[in-house]
């Protein structure tokens, strides 16, 4: 979707995909909810995602998202089966942290400025890069998000594990918000979470028409 400029006030852009906004592509935003380590300071979300697809780097919170959202073709053959092509499979969507200053751990609580801020850059974010489902990292990030004219929409269950959806008006359009808990939480199962997202995105294709949903 080319070059986006943000305000002053977004330390940290968001990491916007080479094909992100491609014609026929699902617009999809991810929002995890901060850094956690002072290293973090001078490195951009860009820097550390591109870190990520020429593998310096493992992070099981990325880990984790790459294996609930990657479709069929983000897959390639290689020795061994099927490996994930990270480079197509970030570059076809964004990635954007909700809050803005680096806490202390996973555990720390963040303060209502930090939330506030977040809200606000978030607002932003939308407005420039207009997903058409954004998927919350985080249970907090999700109850925390400005509800933006919206009404709540289907929740997915399996189990004891829920995964609740927002709908807002964007673009002249609808946005579907959904929310999970995040990767980094204890109770955190990839396999479910891959089950509820398999089952949103496909209500999502069907409903607008989009070829079918493929994964492995």
């Amino acid at each position: 979707m080319g070059r986006v400029s943000f305000t002053e006030a977004v330390n940290y852009p968001p990491w916007i995909g080479s094909h992100y906004g491609t014609k026929d592509d699902i617009r999809l935003l991810v929002i995890g909810r901060s850094y956690y380590d002072a290293r973090y300071r001078d490195k951009t979300i860009e820097q550390y995602i591109t870190d990520l697809i020429k593998n310096k780097g493992n992070d099981p919170f990325f880990t984790a998202l790459e294996a609930v959202l990657a479709e069929g073709k983000h897959w390639k053959s290689g020795l061994g089966g099927l490996k994930l092509d990270r480079k197509k499979f970030w570059n076809s969507l964004s990635y954007h942290q909700f809050l803005q200053g680096i806490l202390s751990d996973g555990y720390s609580p963040p303060d209502k400025t930090m939330w506030k801020q977040g809200q606000e850059i978030y607002k932003e974010v939308l407005s420039a890069l207009r997903p058409d489902i954004v998927i919350m990292a985080g249970t907090d990030v999700f109850n925390n998000m400005p509800t933006l004219g919206g009404r709540n929409g289907r929740t997915y269950s399996w189990q004891d594990v829920h995964m609740k959806t927002w709908i807002i008006p964007l673009d002249g359009a609808e946005c579907q918000i959904a929310g999970m808990t995040s990767p980094r939480d204890s109770t955190y199962k990839t396999e479910i979470w891959k089950e509820l997202y398999l089952e949103f995105i496909s209500d999502y294709k069907n409903k607008h028409k989009l070829t079918s949903f493929s994964s492995h």
